[in-house]
């Protein structure tokens, strides 16, 4: 419903706001906002009795996805003055703006394409507006909404525009440790008693290609931030998983490694990269390796000493020492 696949190219394209009157753009965004609500309003059984759940005619719904591109090009290039609100994310943030939006498009058909637009839509948000959204809980919060629902079982496409989104959040958190306050409690109203944008990493960590790379990438920002703060460190220790699965899924990919290697020829004596980089296994396997070791360097050092106790007892012991053995 909100910002369509092409948004990106529209706001792009768009004639920069730089010398209009902000005066013009408030009145500009809110008649926006008020056509929306008429529309939203119009097919909503709880304000129509005559209104219906499902898809709305595509007219309408084209209208409300322009209106709504447009309101999202004034809000991301609104600067405003010292450290107080803009008045177009002041009224954003006091009328709810996009949690409304966010509840409306679940009482929709919640597709696989809704949320590919939404986690597009938040993205430019987050990395192009020149005012610190993050900081607001009304916009955090809808964000969060759509995190936990695009858990588990997603498409590929949906996954890769997931994690693309999560990677700009943990370098923004690992420059502004100052919202991490915010994330978690944020996380607490969604009831998930996690760091939702940190769990949602995890199942990525072993992942083939830019989309686990990415992932790795973004958990070494909050490891990162772990060395800094001792409440992250807990949290990752005592309330997830992230040790267990990174020392367990170098056995699992270690076992997958081929028992042989085709010889080079006589002088042939060692593994360089330039070997190994044509065996996908042997890629995915020194990847997680590398991801290992950075994490041992980087890390607070609770999760350093409970990963480094992890891969001795879960990988090197039980896995790795028989297979030199044999």
């Amino acid at each position: 419903m909100m910002s369509s696949v092409s948004t990106e190219s529209k706001l792009q394209q768009a004639v920069s706001l730089q010398g209009v009157d902000p005066e013009t753009c408030m009145i500009v965004f809110k008649n926006h906002w008020a056509q929306v609500v008429k529309i939203l309003e119009k097919h909503d059984p709880l304000k129509n009795t005559q209104a219906k759940y499902g898809s709305i005619p595509p007219d309408e719904a084209s209208a409300v996805q322009n209106y709504v591109e447009h309101m999202l090009f004034l809000l991301i290039e609104e600067q405003a003055k010292d450290a107080a609100m803009g008045p177009i994310l002041e009224f954003v943030v006091s009328e709810n703006i996009m949690e409304k939006l966010f509840l409306w498009s679940l009482r929709r058909e919640f597709t696989d394409e809704t949320k590919i637009e939404q986690l597009k839509m938040y993205e430019m948000l987050v990395t192009q507006s020149h005012q610190p959204l993050l900081h607001h809980k009304p916009i955090l919060k809808p964000l969060m909404m759509l995190l936990s629902s695009c858990s588990g079982t997603t498409t590929p496409t949906v996954e890769e525009k997931l994690v693309v989104l999560l990677n700009q959040l943990c370098s923004i958190l690992a420059k502004d440790p100052s919202i991490l306050e915010l994330f978690f409690h944020t996380s607490e109203d969604q009831g998930a008693a996690n760091f939702l944008i940190f769990s949602l990493l995890i199942p990525f960590i072993h992942r083939e290609g830019s989309v686990g790379q990415q992932a790795r990438d973004a958990l070494l920002f909050i490891m990162s931030l772990s060395a800094e703060n001792t409440m992250v460190a807990h949290h990752i220790v005592e309330n997830t998983y992230f040790c267990p699965v990174l020392a367990t899924g170098l056995s699992g990919l270690y076992s997958s490694l081929p028992t042989k290697l085709e010889e080079k020829g006589e002088e042939w004596h060692c593994l360089l990269k330039d070997d190994w980089l044509l065996l996908p296994s042997l890629v995915q396997f020194m990847n997680s390796l590398e991801f290992c070791n950075a994490v041992i360097q980087v890390a607070h050092p609770l999760i350093r000493n409970q990963l480094v106790n992890y891969i001795y007892n879960g990988f090197l012991v039980p896995v790795l020492a028989p297979a030199l053995h044999k």
